[in-house]
């Protein structure tokens, strides 16, 4: 069975239907905040749903901050996915919720090694390999140069911040990040000059989200 989670709230109905009409799906799971009332647009997404003989699970993740929201979409994924005894293939849609909520459901992605989207009138797939969570998509050194990066560094900053790690190691790691477009450098005052792309950032926030230890 093939699962669609999206991110969803008030008036993201219309959000939901492209992503149902752009990625295939058995059944359709929609992600939202803890709230008393259901959203606008989820007794319209039910009666559609129903016409095909689909259930439309609405799932609310009650947890306090960033990180607890990414701890309970991970839990969620993980929960609905392996209901049925096995394991669903899943995908994810963030064009709806909150800012908060989709910035959440796309580190939880990024842990679970989900693929991901964003639809609205376009489909963008999000850097996120399915099956390849942040914290094995890449090489330790990679990873730590990745975090090291929350600000621009010279290459040199880098070494000394950076023991026992070469010059050389150094720079053939900035290639590798550069030719994923994770990086970007460039020369000033005879200094390299490194700095993360904006991908290279929602990486490296993926890594924190995905090196801190799950909840008991």
């Amino acid at each position: 069975m093939r699962t669609l989670f999206s991110t969803f709230g008030d008036g993201d109905l219309e959000r939901v239907l492209l992503a149902m009409r752009s990625l295939p799906y058995d059944r359709l799971v929609l992600i939202g905040e803890a709230r008393d009332d259901e959203p606008e647009g989820l007794a319209e997404l039910r009666k559609l749903e129903s016409m095909t003989g689909n259930e439309v699970l609405y799932e609310r993740v009650d947890a306090a901050g960033f990180m607890g929201l990414v701890e309970g979409i991970s839990e969620l994924i993980d929960r609905v996915a392996g209901s049925n005894g096995g394991r669903d293939e899943v995908v994810l849609n963030i064009s709806g919720g909150t800012k908060l909520l989709a910035d959440a459901a796309l580190f939880a992605a990024f842990r679970l090694g989900v693929p991901t989207y964003h639809v609205t009138e376009r489909t963008v797939r999000l850097p996120v390999m399915k099956g390849v969570t942040a914290r094995n998509r890449f090489t330790q050194l990679q990873s730590i140069f990745i975090s090291s990066l929350e600000d621009p560094q010279t290459i040199a900053d880098m070494v000394g911040a950076l023991p026992p790690h070469s010059k050389q190691s150094l720079e053939r790691v900035m290639r590798e990040l550069k030719s994923m477009g994770l990086v970007s450098a460039r020369l000033e005052n005879t200094k390299v000059v490194v700095s993360l792309t904006a991908d290279g950032h929602e990486v490296r926030k993926a890594l924190v989200a995905s090196n801190r230890p799950k909840a008991a």
